[in-house]
């Protein structure tokens, strides 16, 4: 029950008031170098980024290893900060430094612990590792699709994760019912 509520938070304090049209959500955040992934949702074009955040001497920000924020695709595009809200109940998240790995950093997201993230240096970047659908993969997008609704929040249908394979270069997918 816990899963559904984090869910159904996570997609709700980013909900904006118009909701997107079709053609409206842009298929990828625009490319950075130091983008691990990023999450959309079906109900907006609005999108929140993960940013690994690199010191100058190259080493992630042991206070804050991932910049997280909106990019306002609803709006003009532009950069917003999450609100304390979006942050504690959705969006940000916990981390930890891995013992097993130097500068490399486990995040769990506020609004779903459960499944544990690696951020780490890989084949010359930075990159978000998890399992996706029982692979170690290389996290690209979380896309939370929103069920037809009469009520104030939002109900989550599904969250899709789509990433690559570290080895192979394929594709990997999951779709998680909710």
């Amino acid at each position: 029950m816990k899963r559904i509520v984090f869910w159904i938070l996570f997609a709700w304090l980013g909900h904006d008031t118009l909701p997107a049209q079709a053609g409206d959500v842009p298929g990828s955040a625009p490319a950075a170098a130091s983008r691990l992934f990023y999450l959309q949702r079906s109900k907006d074009a609005n999108t929140v980024v993960y940013q690994a955040n690199v010191l100058a001497d190259q080493k992630l920000s042991p206070q804050k290893p991932v910049d997280v924020f909106w990019i306002r695709y609803a709006e003009q595009g532009q950069r917003e900060e999450l609100s304390s809200i979006q942050w504690q109940l959705a969006y940000g998240y916990q981390h930890r430094a891995c013992a097993d790995k130097p500068d490399s950093y486990e995040l769990r997201l506020n609004a779903y612990p459960k499944r544990p993230l690696k951020v780490v240096h890989s084949q010359g970047k930075t990159v978000a590792m998890i399992v996706i659908n029982g692979q170690n993969a290389h996290l690209q997008k979380i896309f939370i699709q929103l069920a037809s609704s009469f009520h104030l929040v939002p109900k989550v249908a599904y969250i899709e994760l789509f990433g690559v394979d570290p080895d192979s270069g394929q594709s990997v997918y999951e779709r998680i019912p909710i």
